[in-house]
């Protein structure tokens, strides 16, 4: 755990990988405002090498890419890894948090003490919402595998169409290649929602570039949301 702001409200931010997650908090942090403290739990933060394997994707089943405190990435199957997530937001919710976030937009999260603001439900909503005028509506995720396994809270009433790149990739030209590639593969989209939420603003630019779409980022409508229950 890591507080990185003190504050009269209190939030908890919660990794699949290991925290803090430099990459995505700190541009969220910058929505919610100084009064807000925050903290961050890593499902991974405390698990030696073989409880980590016990996480490996199975395969055939819906698996998470997340990332690791050095900047590398690491892939986790879907169902153990929520299971741990949940351990992990269960240990926090009688700590006297205002919210508890998982840093996620796929993971199922039970109900607990604590109000929770799953990211899935926030972007999937958001949407289905603005889907009812649209045609299409292009959505991006990390890997590759996730495109034959991938699913939304809410059913969207027009086409999805899928791609997919990485926003772990630690070689900048492969990074680059692979945002563009996908933008362009989303152009005929009315709009562009990056699904998951260590996607950056560098990154969702390349794909705006590329693809002359809007794009949203993930991670910042989360934090709008957050920043209007936190004032």
């Amino acid at each position: 755990m890591r507080t990185t702001s003190q504050g009269h409200r209190r939030i908890a931010f919660f990794t699949i990988g290991e925290s803090p997650r430099s990459d995505v908090v700190p541009e969220m942090a910058r929505h919610l405002g100084q009064h807000v403290q925050i903290d961050e739990y890593g499902a991974l933060d405390t698990l030696d090498a073989a409880a980590r394997q016990a996480l490996s994707p199975r395969a055939g089943a819906h698996r998470f890419a997340t990332r690791l405190r050095d900047g590398g990435s690491i892939e986790l199957d879907k169902e153990s890894t929520e299971a741990r997530l949940a351990h992990i937001m269960r240990e926090a919710d009688t700590q006297g948090y205002d919210l508890l976030v998982p840093l996620c937009t796929g993971t199922a999260i039970p109900a607990l003490q604590t109000l929770v603001i799953e990211p899935q439900q926030v972007v999937d909503q958001t949407m289905a919402a603005l889907a009812h005028h649209c045609r299409r509506i292009g959505v991006m995720v990390p890997l590759a595998a996730q495109l034959e396994t991938f699913h939304l809270a809410q059913t969207l009433p027009c086409e999805l169409r899928l791609a997919h790149a990485s926003p772990y990739e630690s070689n900048p030209s492969r990074a680059a290649e692979a945002l563009a590639r996908a933008g362009r593969e989303l152009a005929d989209c009315d709009l562009i929602v990056m699904h998951c939420m260590g996607y950056a603003q560098a990154m969702r630019d390349a794909v705006a570039d590329a693809s002359a779409r809007p794009v949203l980022l993930s991670n910042r409508i989360v934090a709008h949301t957050l920043a209007q229950l936190l004032e």
